[in-house]
């Protein structure tokens, strides 16, 4: 089963849970362009609505993960870029936020090398698992850009704000090592175990307790935002709340039974 609009920048099915995206323009880099905007931003709309979808993959084809923005259709649009660029972000935010947001965990695999607002897209992900051979780079002030996609955001929440703004600031580009290190992504892999990996991981969110998840990210979410009383409170409304879900009741059953607990998302 996939998506109510079949896109073309990507495609994306649902199967046991699971909705996989694959980035499929690998002859291309695999860009963000308005196309794909657009796309991503009508499947998060969706994903983000189904009761079907407990976790979600993000995968792509070919050597690279991607290459963050469409430079030539960008260098193309002369004095309408500014438009331009308010267009894509208008779309691709609204993705982004809808993606952090949603109650599924979402898990990306990076095969490949990944740069510019990509990183962004990689790091708003709920874990992250990269190929050992990939490199991680921040292009925006090389083209005299600064950064979007989120990623003052998702890339500061995950490294910090220090390392951050001296990952935008020096335009560096990170190795395997050092991105695990930093915290901007959560596994190193060989290569060729990035897609199993990062399935296995995604497969098992998918048969999880899917409420449960989605309070677990609410509350990391908006954790830098809030005084400990206000979190710790948050905290524990949340968990009131997650108590009545089938699944809660659910696991607390197979704990006293001494099984496996069978949850199903509700």
């Amino acid at each position: 089963m996939g998506l109510a609009t079949a896109p073309t920048s990507f495609e994306c099915t649902v199967d046991g849970g699971l909705a996989h995206i694959v980035l499929n323009q690998p002859d291309r880099g695999n860009p963000i362009d308005g196309d794909f905007c657009r796309e991503f931003s009508l499947c998060m709309a969706e994903l983000s609505e189904r009761d079907d979808v407990r976790s979600v993959l993000i995968s792509a084809r070919g050597r690279l993960f991607s290459v963050g923005g469409d430079l030539a259709a960008l260098a193309s649009r002369g004095a309408a870029l500014p438009v331009t660029i308010k267009a894509w972000t208008a779309d691709l935010h609204t993705a982004i936020v809808r993606m952090v947001r949603m109650r599924a965990p979402v898990v990306v695999a990076v095969q490949g090398n990944v740069a510019g607002g990509s990183v962004s897209l990689m790091a708003a992900g709920d874990l992250v698992v990269l190929a050992k051979s990939a490199r991680v780079s921040s292009a925006f002030a090389r083209i005299g850009f600064t950064p979007d996609s989120g990623s003052t955001t998702t890339v500061t929440r995950r490294i910090g704000v220090a390392r951050a703004r001296r990952f935008f600031l020096l335009a560096e580009t990170m190795d395997a090592d050092a991105a695990l290190a930093a915290g901007l992504v959560d596994y190193v892999v060989n290569d060729d175990a990035v897609i199993a990996e990062a399935e296995k991981i995604a497969r098992e969110l998918a048969s999880g307790p899917t409420e449960a998840y989605g309070g677990i990210k609410r509350l990391f979410l908006q954790t830098p935002n809030r005084s400990i009383e206000s979190q710790l409170e948050e905290e524990a409304q949340t968990l009131a709340a997650i108590s009545r879900t089938a699944d809660a009741q659910e696991g607390i059953k197979a704990f006293r039974e001494k099984r496996k607990p069978k949850f199903t998302g509700k």
